[in-house]
């Protein structure tokens, strides 16, 4: 089986885009480097690529790949050496102290790998707080955090506290908080990382959720190519620098996951090792099969 070598030229995650969708965040030749002069690290090293409104976009890499990196700029809690990220028209990387906090309580949700729910305020209560921050009337907040909980399966548990939760009940307690203020983008940083086979499940079909009937835009940082099988795209990082990107296209979320497998194993230098995970080269130059 013939190798290749696959580093695509910058913005190459934008081939064949469909045009008839808004592109909602632009990340355009960011650079960020740690260090001095005697020891430089390029975490990102010129990475370009578009996300589009109600697409859900997975971010694989190996682990100091620069994937988490990538996250926390776009979510402003690092800070870029050069490049620009625009999130609907607006270059982030340009706001000032007090418009990054208003930035981040309007335009982002996050969902972490540990669900960070506050434990002395019940499920109704932590879903709520972005609500109460903006300052909403508490009928509309009530309003907004049932219509939530019964979309993600939680009316459950609004009533109990976080330590009364299992951690799939957290992790969508938490997803919930993370859309109910309708954000321009949802941010996901290893969400199923905690969680056991079964609720990790359970959380994908969630986020599965959110996207397909919230229309919501989720990009999500994961090292599991069985998460990663429920995103639309995947972008690859390696040293840096965007490396691949797989489309799941009309394949099913097995086959997807096989070549997720395939692309993982290349990355890592395994190809070929395992009849069952060997690298297809027309699946890093054919990316809109």
């Amino acid at each position: 089986m013939s190798v290749v070598t696959a580093t695509p030229p910058a913005g190459i995650a934008n081939a064949n885009q469909s045009n008839s969708r808004k592109v909602l965040l632009s990340v355009r030749d960011v650079l960020k480097v740690y260090g001095s002069r005697e020891a430089v690290t390029r975490a990102l090293d010129d990475v370009s690529f578009d996300i589009c409104e109600g697409e859900f976009v997975g971010v694989m890499g190996p682990s100091g790949s620069g994937k988490s990196t990538l996250l926390n700029c776009i979510s402003t809690i690092d800070t870029v050496t050069s490049g620009s990220i625009i999130l609907n028209g607006r270059d982030i990387t340009q706001l000032r102290s007090r418009q990054l906090s208003k930035f981040r309580r309007d335009d982002l949700g996050f969902i972490f790998q540990d669900a960070n729910l506050l434990d002395t305020l019940t499920g109704f209560e932590n879903i709520a707080l972005a609500l109460t921050i903006k300052g909403e009337k508490a009928d509309a907040v009530r309003t907004k955090v049932e219509r939530t909980a019964t979309l993600l399966g939680v009316t459950d548990v609004l009533r109990k506290y976080p330590r009364q939760m299992s951690g799939g009940q957290r992790q969508r307690v938490a997803a919930a908080r993370a859309i109910v203020a309708d954000p321009k983008l949802v941010l996901a940083d290893e969400p199923t990382g905690a969680l056991d086979s079964r609720n990790a499940a359970v959380l994908l079909e969630t986020l599965e959720v959110l996207n397909t009937k919230l229309h919501a835009t989720i990009m999500m940082v994961t090292h599991d190519a069985v998460a990663a099988s429920y995103a639309d795209r995947i972008l690859f990082i390696k040293d840096g620098k965007l490396f691949n990107e797989l489309r799941r296209g009309d394949n099913s979320r097995t086959d997807f996951y096989q070549r997720i497998l395939e692309v993982q194993a290349f990355l890592s230098g395994k190809q070929g090792s395992s009849s069952a995970v060997g690298f297809v080269a027309s699946h890093v130059t054919a990316l809109g099969n």
